[in-house]
């Protein structure tokens, strides 16, 4: 088998009308667009890779001399070493034509499944003003979908009180992630509120002021909610040695979570699979990689679906009462709706030369 041509096309898919304050023009992360790498082969096979947003397609024919003419089995498949923005994409789509050619699905790739079906979250923004009410809304339809956790912007001014306003909408059933992206700015702020959230449901805070370990390993000793870190490569060996955080939200490629989460597992931290609202591309891929990490046992943010208005896929991930089913087609087991990429095709469109 050997590739035979590379296509890039570039996507931008809107936010439900929930969201809608990430399409807006203030905070655009609905119009960031993404790339969708197709591997075409001389067997017929297509091998799918998604890159993370802002990503510009025509980079993809800086390494097309690289990809053309090879066989995809013999290119390494845990790094393909094409630099940022490229490699995940690469990797998603040699490891979709790698389980297609030899009929396995890509976890198996991975080392096989500890589990079917993989704990997931639903997702809100900050919404500014207003935030508690709009966000408590977000928590009903979440609800409504069968979601028992959903993670939040957390700000300082007001995560109390959205915390209340989503007990109130749905009950205390509800799990929260607070993730403040570091805005709680100092250790005593985090605990006050700490304190102040101790009656609600919170998982965890993630990142809740800056990453001095320090700091973190000060709020874990006087607080009773568990700490997170959001981090990878070294970062991850520095937060388990100095029993730093609770859990970990980590991610890269499939092998570099893998890899990330297995330093975490010899300490006994879970993990969960970080994301940037993706398509289904390359959420099929943080299924799959979960599925075959023994310690992604928390809720991972795979929340496009829940996010997006499309995910680009003839059927989506099948996700009922907050579990995503691992896809058991070969490679990564999903088609692309090639309707839904001409709808939210955007101009930027690379097609390399098909030998």
């Amino acid at each position: 088998m050997r590739i035979t041509g590379v296509e890039a096309i570039t996507i931008a898919v809107p936010f439900v009308s929930d969201m809608a304050v990430l399409n807006s023009y203030e905070v655009p992360l609905g119009r960031v667009p993404k790339v969708i790498v197709r591997l075409q082969t001389d067997e017929g096979l297509v091998g799918l890779g998604e890159t993370v947003r802002g990503f510009p397609a025509t980079l993809l024919k800086d390494h097309e001399s690289e990809l053309v003419g090879r066989d995809p089995l013999e290119l390494n498949l845990e790094r393909p070493g094409f630099g940022w923005g490229l490699d995940e994409a690469l990797e998603h789509a040699l490891h979709d034509l790698a389980g297609k050619a030899l009929g396995l699905p890509m976890y198996k790739l991975l080392g096989g499944a500890y589990r079917s079906e993989v704990p997931v979250s639903a997702w809100s923004p900050h919404h500014g003003p207003g935030n508690p009410q709009k966000t408590a809304v977000v928590a009903e339809r979440a609800v409504s979908m069968g979601y028992d956790v959903i993670k939040l912007k957390a700000r300082p001014w007001d995560i109390v009180e959205t915390a209340r306003a989503i007990r109130d909408a749905v009950g205390d059933e509800m799990g929260i992630v607070c993730d403040p992206n570091t805005q709680f700015g100092h250790p005593a702020t985090a605990l006050k509120l700490a304190r102040r959230l101790e009656r609600y449901n919170i998982i965890c805070f993630e990142d809740p002021v800056p990453k001095n370990l320090d700091w973190y390993v000060l709020m874990r000793a006087k607080m009773d909610i568990p700490l997170a870190l959001h981090i990878t490569g070294s970062d991850v060996f520095n937060a388990v040695k100095r029993e730093a955080c609770d859990y970990i939200n980590t991610g890269g490629t499939m092998r570099e979570f893998k890899n990330y989460a297995g330093v975490a597992a010899l300490a006994g931290i879970p993990v969960w699979h970080g994301s940037g609202n993706d398509l289904g591309i390359m959420e099929a891929s943080y299924v799959h990689a979960c599925a075959a990490t023994s310690n992604a046992t928390l809720t991972s943010d795979i929340f496009g679906e829940f996010c997006r208005v499309d995910d680009l896929l003839v059927e989506p991930i099948e996700i009922k009462n907050g579990q995503a089913r691992v896809p058991n087609k070969p490679g990564l087991g999903v088609e692309l709706d090639m309707k839904a990429v001409e709808k939210y095709r955007v101009s930027e469109h690379y097609v390399g030369k098909v030998v």
